[in-house]
């Protein structure tokens, strides 16, 4: 192809048709110049291919972390609700002063453990250390896993606060009241199973113990991790959702 064109600069210059020659030289030039425009053209374009392949799976895992997440909340949340509605149960029978009917104040014993939601943020990590982070700018999912991400920590430090406190309380009642049954009716209780006047006989230290009760209290008054569940629920699908849609626009 080259000698070809060659062949006709040389016919040219030979017939002295310098005009033609110089028209036929510059249209050479620009038909170069185009071939490499597209040549850059389709480099750039799989390039970008590339890059939204890469971000997509970036996408993809993080998409997988928060659907986790939503599992492990809704798991969390129906612990707590449970653990929740009988810290209520004792302490409105504490609150009475009503110690005739151990079974409304036992239920309490229960309060004195500690849950923690533990999110997957590897997908995450790995975009925020990727060079693909600059390509979500400004877009409905930037904004939804900053918020998703804030209110991860936030659920964080509520349930570290309240979990701390539990634990004080646990030692406490644990130097004060038998353990082992603690933990026994602790079982029956979740298990929906009598209690037997044994266990009463046991629970008694219990129900006078003043760690007890301020668990007790505090379980029934501070749910705000348990409204940050539900607040990470809505954004987590939100999430997942404008993942979807944004990676059915990349190449």
């Amino acid at each position: 192809m080259i000698q070809f064109f060659r062949k006709i600069r040389q016919s040219l210059l030979s017939d002295g048709k310098i005009g033609k020659y110089l028209k036929y030289a510059v249209g050479e030039i620009v038909l170069v110049v185009i071939g490499i425009l597209i040549a850059l053209q389709l480099n750039n374009w799989n390039e970008n291919r590339k890059e939204d392949r890469q971000l997509k799976g970036y996408l993809h895992k993080i998409s997988q972390n928060v659907s986790q997440d939503i599992l492990q909340i809704n798991s969390l949340k129906t612990r707590r609700d449970s653990v929740r509605a009988a810290a209520t149960r004792s302490g409105q029978a504490l609150m009475r002063r009503d110690f005739s009917d151990f079974s409304n104040i036992l239920p309490g014993s229960i309060v004195v453990q500690e849950f923690y939601f533990i999110p997957d943020k590897s997908g995450f990590e790995a975009l925020k250390n990727s060079a693909f982070l600059g390509k979500i700018n400004n877009t409905k999912v930037d904004s939804l896993l900053t918020s998703y991400y804030r209110l991860v920590e936030k659920t964080h430090q509520s349930e570290l606060s309240y979990n701390n406190f539990i634990e004080n309380m646990e030692a406490q009642i644990n130097s004060e009241v038998d353990p082992t049954a603690l933990e026994i009716i602790g079982h029956k209780v979740m298990k929906g199973e009598k209690i037997s006047a044994n266990d009463l006989e046991d629970a008694l230290p219990l129900i006078h113990n003043h760690a007890f009760k301020m668990s007790v209290f505090r379980t029934m008054d501070d749910q705000s991790y348990v409204r940050n569940y539900a607040g990470l629920i809505e954004l987590g699908n939100a999430l997942v959702q404008e993942i979807d849609i944004f990676s059915e626009q990349l190449n």
